[in-house]
């Protein structure tokens, strides 16, 4: 177990919960060592580095955030438009295969067959989402509803770290979700301190070091998706069956 253990379980008491909403960048798919790439490639005409310690201050920002934070940062000359339109070429070259991380598909059909109502609050723009999706229809049709980072009910300004994504994601359940009754699954300190300023306990699963040090205050740190014992959270436990041991 790398960064964090599920050891940590039985020393803190946990609350039962009937739903669950998952990040998606770093927790679903494995992208972040992606955007690595992409950003670096970005940034390569001006000379600039992107270091794992800028990551982990980025992680779960908007685009559009994002896009003026680097700008502004590494004091490029351009405008945050330029950089995003340069960003979003190198992102389609390297997304369109993204794979699901450790653990993913066995929590998703385990949740779809006990019906488990589950979501996805990303702040990723719809479009991008279809995209990183495109090689994994059927994990994308399991969940009830998707809210991303350019829906048009989330205000200007107001994505990760505040809570109204979270707190959208859950009132789109039929009927809505309590937040207090919401599971949420993230990798960034960003997406961390949405979730519990939602009201949610909210699942850690830090990408390095770096990331589990900015986390503040998680309701539980795992290394991997494949470490998660849903019974921990009144959620069914996965059982003995061997059609849940591939992915």
């Amino acid at each position: 177990m790398s960064i964090g253990t599920i050891g940590m379980a039985s020393s803190r008491c946990y609350c039962p919960v009937t739903h669950v909403i998952f990040d998606c960048d770093g927790t679903l798919l494995n992208t972040e060592s992606l955007y690595m790439k992409i950003v670096n490639e970005t940034l390569a005409p001006f000379g600039k580095t992107y270091t794992l310690e800028d990551q982990a201050r980025y992680l779960g920002k908007s685009s559009p955030a994002l896009a003026k934070a680097v700008v502004e940062d590494f004091n490029l000359p351009i405008t945050p438009e330029e950089y995003h339109k340069s960003f979003r070429k190198v992102n389609y070259k390297y997304m369109k295969e993204v794979q699901l991380l450790p653990g993913v598909k066995n929590l998703i059909l385990h949740l779809h067959e006990f019906r488990i109502p589950f979501a996805v609050a990303t702040s990723s723009a719809s479009e991008t989402i279809a995209m990183k999706f495109k090689y994994h229809i059927d994990i994308k049709n399991a969940f009830h509803h998707m809210v991303c980072g350019n829906d048009p009910e989330l205000g200007p300004g107001r994505g990760k770290p505040k809570p109204d994504i979270y707190l959208l994601a859950a009132s789109r359940f039929n009927p809505p979700a309590k937040p207090e009754k919401c599971l949420v699954f993230e990798d960034s300190p960003t997406g961390l301190k949405a979730g519990r300023e939602a009201g949610m306990q909210v699942v850690f699963i830090p990408e390095s070091k770096t990331a589990r040090g900015l986390g503040e205050d998680p309701t539980m740190v795992l290394g991997s998706m494949a470490e998660f014992q849903p019974e921990l959270f009144g959620l069914p436990a996965f059982p003995n069956c061997s059609k849940f041991e591939f992915g």
